[in-house]
């Protein structure tokens, strides 16, 4: 896994690393009725798998010492519940046992605060913190301010409460939502850099930068040209970017996760060369 991602890093040189590792959270219990929720648990850093994870962090960290910034992907409680349970099931509760839904929800949240810390102490830089829920039809906002945002927050000020650490927010959509989401509920997480799913929401990065007064993350479509070619195409979005944005307060980077049939290495260097070569010229 740390190859993986140190080839990522060497072949297209992008500027940072942002560790991407699909897997389960360790949570204990089932969801049969809504008293269930307040039974379930997750595994501490001491887990066998945490310390999987860990070691990865800890291994990209040996190789590249102190020239990248080192991210660990996280997900957040209300998703961690999700992929244990189901998404229908959880669901089902918010809207008819919500206490005890965040009850729960609640338990997850203190865990991977635990765990983000762990990582930033196996040498994460910061947390690359994926926030869902806030699409389109899920919830009214009054229900997510309740149930979803003070769980993300709480996790989210772990490494914003330590010196030389970092967020990076990325607003995610679910497919079944057509990755819509209510971009603008999120203006005062806390995160230094903020990712979304332009095309998916039709909410520009100038939108974004008036909106979260900070850097943000983005430019490309994450199902275009970055994931289809040709070169060319990647190197006139990447310009057209810039030059519309400008070259302050922007990392160029995709809408979401590229993936699909045609991913090319290739064609990430490229997008990343556009933008070292837009800012020298």
């Amino acid at each position: 896994m740390a190859e993986a991602h140190l080839k990522l890093y060497r072949e297209t040189d992008m500027d940072i690393i942002k560790i991407m590792q699909d897997y389960m959270y360790p949570i204990e219990g089932e969801i049969h009725c809504a008293e269930d929720w307040y039974n379930i648990k997750i595994k501490g850093t001491d887990s066998e798998e945490f310390q999987k994870l860990s070691a990865v962090i800890k291994k990209i960290r040996e190789e590249v010492k102190d020239e990248v910034l080192i991210f660990q992907t996280m997900f957040g409680p209300f998703k961690a519940a999700s992929i244990a349970f189901g998404d229908d099931v959880l669901m089902k509760y918010s809207k008819e046992a919500p206490e005890a839904v965040a009850y729960g929800i609640g338990v997850l949240a203190e865990g991977l605060e635990k765990w983000a810390k762990g990582y930033l102490e196996a040498g994460a830089d910061g947390i690359y913190y994926s926030a869902q829920f806030g699409e389109e039809g899920r919830f009214t906002k009054e229900q997510w301010e309740t149930l979803v945002k003070p769980f993300d927050v709480q996790i989210l000020h772990v490494a914003e409460k330590e010196e030389g650490k970092y967020n990076i927010l990325h607003i995610c959509g679910e497919p079944e939502y057509k990755f819509k989401t209510h971009v603008d509920w999120f203006t005062d997480y806390p995160g230094d850099l903020v990712n979304w799913s332009v095309k998916d929401n039709a909410y520009s990065l100038e939108q974004g930068r008036d909106s979260f007064k900070r850097a943000v993350l983005g430019g490309l479509n994450n199902k275009g040209n970055i994931l289809n070619g040709p070169k060319e195409e990647i190197e006139k979005e990447v310009e057209a970017v810039l030059r519309r944005f400008g070259e302050k307060g922007i990392m160029i980077g995709a809408d979401c996760t590229i993936q699909g049939e045609n991913i090319s290495l290739d064609y990430i260097k490229t997008a990343v060369y556009a933008a070292h070569k837009y800012k020298r010229q």
